[in-house]
Formats: structure tokens, sequence, C-alpha cells
């Protein structure tokens, strides 16, 4: 990878190929092998094609992708345990509001919000819940919408869908929502803002959180930098972070397809992190730390007020709150996979 993108020799490309083809050779039962297919996959764009298709041997690992969110829900422990301790944070945190209004950044297809409002039935003196959903793509954006109202709560729930990328919405629109609404104003974002493509706007973005005055603000994001511009770095920072999710998703209680048709959706990641250029990119991931900067500059401190925190997630994962960054890792091995943040006005 020293080599990309214009030293690609002829003898490289031959070493490439016949990396792939040992990859092929029992694909399906190693994880190396699987990821490294995955990094070639990616790059062919950059080295020419190969001469051995390894999407046929890919094809028979594809899994339809409700049984996939279904999987990473239910099972996978990153995305199923961030969801419960930052939703559990905001039921202990609206305790004794009577109305509550909830900006969720990327509410994709609803599943989080709803267990959520699951959740908040436990609330006493609970009347009112006001979400509103940020979600660029309108598909989703309408799943949530009929997910929300397919449930009967013990209070009123007011569904507020704004179909746009979050970094082109009119935050003086929200704000007039939020205050219509009433209530405290909770904000939510899960794996949404390092698709930002611009640090300008990223900036932007919370700032204008930071003028709704929210009483909290929470974020989770992958712990691993994608932004990075120089390819190999990026390139060593990609293929870390996935061989240790891919050796997670080794242990889950699922079968070989769908195991490896979790990695088959990692996949279309890695090849947005390294197969595109610059500003084709949309996975540009940021580690925590510089979430925590500049939410600081942008008016937030940091709060360590988890709540539901398991003691032990299993699979070998720990949990812990890193005091100096602000953030709740969940770490394998050397590796902190994603961070959960907890920010409050200054």
């Amino acid at each position: 990878m020293q080599n990309y993108p214009d030293k690609f020799t002829e003898e490289s490309k031959l070493e490439i190929e016949a990396l792939l083809e040992h990859c092929l050779d029992g694909l399906g039962e190693s994880s190396e092998k699987f990821l490294a297919t995955l990094f070639i996959r990616a790059i062919r764009k950059h080295i020419g094609p190969t001469t051995i298709d390894e999407h046929i041997y890919l094809k028979r690992y594809e899994v339809p992708q409700i049984e996939l969110f279904n999987v990473l829900i239910q099972q996978f422990p990153f995305v199923r345990y961030s969801h419960s301790i930052v939703n559990q944070t905001i039921a202990d945190i609206v305790q004794g509001e009577s109305t509550v209004t909830i900006l969720d950044i990327g509410i994709g297809q609803g599943i989080q919000i709803v267990n959520l409002l699951e959740r908040l039935k436990r609330v006493s003196g609970l009347r009112k819940v006001v979400v509103i959903g940020v979600e660029p793509f309108e598909d989703a954006l309408n799943y949530a919408g009929e997910l929300i109202n397919s449930i009967n709560y013990p209070y009123n729930v007011e569904f507020i869908p704004v179909c746009s990328f979050i970094e082109a919405i009119d935050f003086a629109e929200i704000g007039n929502m939020v205050e219509a609404a009433g209530g405290p104003l909770i904000v939510n974002e899960s794996l949404a803002l390092h698709h930002i493509q611009h640090l300008n706007d990223r900036h932007k973005v919370i700032q204008s959180v930071r003028a709704l005055n929210p009483k909290a603000f929470f974020l989770t994001e992958p712990n691993v930098d994608h932004f990075e511009p120089d390819f190999f770095r990026r390139f060593q920072n990609c293929y870390n972070h996935f061989y240790h999710i891919f050796q997670v998703i080794d242990q889950l209680p699922v079968g070989v397809k769908e195991k490896n048709g979790l990695k088959l959706f990692f996949g279309r990641e890695i090849e947005d992190v390294i197969g595109g250029s610059d500003h084709e990119r949309f996975e540009k991931h940021e580690p925590s730390f510089r979430w925590v900067e500049k939410l600081t500059v942008g008016g937030f401190k940091m709060v360590n007020g988890f709540k539901g925190v398991p003691d032990d997630m299993g699979y070998g994962i720990k949990v812990d709150y890193d005091a100096f960054n602000g953030c709740l890792g969940f770490r394998f091995k050397t590796e902190t996979i994603i961070s959960l943040i907890h920010a409050e006005c200054i």
C-alpha cells in the first residue's frame, strides 16, 4: 500500500493477484483472509482488474439487509450496548419532566428512538414527547415514522420528519420547532456526524446545536481516524479497526453465513475509506478526542453521567470512561472501537 496510487508495478500487481488467490481458498473460515479480500476489492480500481472475480466467492455470503440490521441491533455488542447506554442515560435525565423534545440526528429507520420511547414509558409524569428526526434518506425516514406511529404509548408522541443532511438544514427552523414543543431538549446522534464532509461544517453543526441550548447532547462515533489524508496511514488505521471488529464478529452466536454477511456489510465502509478519492469518500470517521475538541470549542463540557453500563459486555470487550478525553470507550484488545460522548452546555 506504500506504492499507492501511482507506483503499482506489474510485479506488485502479480503479488496482489497471488494474495487474492490465497485468500479466496478458505475464505469463509478465516477472518484475515476475508478482510484481505475486502481490501483488495476496495483498491481494484487503482491497481487495475485482477483475473479473479472475488465477487463470485463473496456472493454466497450476501444476506438481506433487514436480516443484517436485526443481527447488528440484537447481537452486535457495539451497536446494542451503545443504544442501550445512551437511552438509559436519557431516560434518567428526563425524570420528572412532563414534556420532552428529542432531536435525533441520523434517525435512520428509527430503531434506537423506538427503543428509547419504550424506555420512557417508565418515566413517571411524562405526558408528551416530540421527536424531530433528521435523516437524508426518505425511505428510511418514512419507515421510522411508520414504526414510531405503530406503537401505543402512555404519553402523546409527535414525530416531525426532516429529510435533509444535518449540515444543510435550517437550524433557525429547528429552533422554532423546539420552542413550540416545549420542555427540555435532548440531542442524540448515532454514527451520523462523520458523514459531514468538511471540518468547517462539522464545527458549524456543533455550534448550531449549542445555540439550541440542549439539556444534553449525545454522540456515538467510531474511534478511528479515516479523515487522515495520507493513504498509507489511513489504510493502516482502517485495517487495524476492522481487524478487531471482525474478531468480535467471529464470536457472535449466529451462523457462518450471517457472520460473513456482516463482514460484507462492513466491506462497503472499507471500500469507501480506501477505495475512493478524497472528495468521493463518505465515511470520514475521526477519533473521539477530536469530537471532544470540537464540542469544547463549540461551548460544551463533557460529562461522565452514563447509566446502564454493563459490568461485562462479553466477547472480551472492556468498557471504561476516559476522563482525559471525556468519553466512554468500548475496547477490544488494543483497539477502542467506538466511543460515546455525553456533553452539556457550558
